[in-house]
């Protein structure tokens, strides 16, 4: 009996942290950010209202760009694309991200200012600085990133905001704890 109820002691525990974390990136989104849900466009007077989407099992996506002039015309990201992204990667905490979040950079600048500075001691700083390349439906990349990429476009800035169960799950990854939100600030270079 001891291990049916350690069992569902378990889940429950992963629902609320689920939950938490959820309510969490939507508290930040909604106030830091001041997003609106992609379901409440239709309802705002406004021209162009900043919005978030969510994909999968809670990755929230949000795209900067969106309204750029000439957005339509580049490249969108499709299952089977194949995607190269610059990027910082957060272990996200409901706050605005800073470097002493930083978990994976590929960004020069930010490898630089990381390995000057000292802010983040924890960084593993033996990143390459090429692009990271997806090929959506192929390339193994957590599945957050791979959700929230469909719809997006060449030259695109990108972030997406993930529950624990959309990166790392219940692993400790490098400097990432286990059940940890994360947050990846992306920039799409091509799409082909």
């Amino acid at each position: 009996m001891l291990p049916l109820a350690f069992l569902l002691s378990s889940c429950a525990e992963s629902e609320d942290v689920y939950t938490t974390q959820q309510s969490t990136i939507v508290q930040y989104l909604t106030s830091t950010r001041r997003l609106i849900s992609a379901d409440e466009v239709g309802d705002v007077i406004e021209d162009n209202p900043a919005f978030y989407t969510v994909h999968g099992r809670s990755a929230y996506r949000y795209i900067p760009t969106y309204y750029d002039e000439g957005r339509d015309e580049r490249a969108e990201v499709v299952w089977g694309s194949t995607v190269e992204i610059m990027f910082d990667a957060y272990v996200f905490s409901g706050s605005e991200p800073s470097t002493s979040n930083i978990y994976w950079s590929n960004i020069p600048e930010t490898i630089s200012d990381l390995e000057s500075d000292s802010v983040n001691p924890n960084a593993q700083l033996a990143w390459s600085t090429d692009p990271l390349v997806v090929k959506l439906g192929e390339t193994k990349v957590i599945e957050g990133i791979e959700q929230a990429l469909p719809g997006c476009r060449d030259q695109d800035s990108v972030q997406v905001y993930m529950t624990y169960n959309m990166a790392y799950g219940d692993r400790l990854v490098g400097t990432v704890p286990k059940k940890s939100s994360v947050a990846w600030y992306m920039k799409i270079l091509s799409v082909n």
